[in-house]
């Protein structure tokens, strides 16, 4: 038996995907940098978490400089921001990803913030 790997790309993409953290008084925003998917959330998901484990109050996850969101990037967003030990709210990112709140049917689910 043999195994193929595909070629997409996955693996390289997830290394160019990088999260900027940066305390803001008293929250702190979390800035995905490439495709929020499958691969990259684990990696949010832990940054949230551990922020939230060190006592921050309030966590803004800032999508602007995110170039793509899947289902399950949607899903930790309606998770996290389920939290009740921490404010979670979301900066929307560009119109490629916004969209995809509005044609999932979760925009009115999620605490978007407009301004920084």
């Amino acid at each position: 038996m043999s195994s193929i790997s595909p070629l997409d790309g996955s693996a390289e993409r997830a290394e160019r995907f990088r999260i900027e953290t940066e305390p803001d008084r008293e929250r702190v925003i979390v800035a995905p940098h490439g495709e929020l998917d499958i691969d990259t959330v684990p990696a949010v998901a832990d940054e949230i978490d551990e922020l939230a484990e060190r006592g921050f109050p309030a966590i803004v996850v800032d999508l602007r400089h995110t170039t793509f969101i899947d289902s399950t990037g949607i899903h930790l967003l309606l998770r996290k921001t389920a939290r009740r030990d921490v404010r979670i709210t979301v900066i929307d990112g560009p119109e490629l990803v916004s969209r995809v709140f509005d044609l999932a049917g979760v925009r009115d689910a999620l605490p978007f913030e407009t301004t920084l």
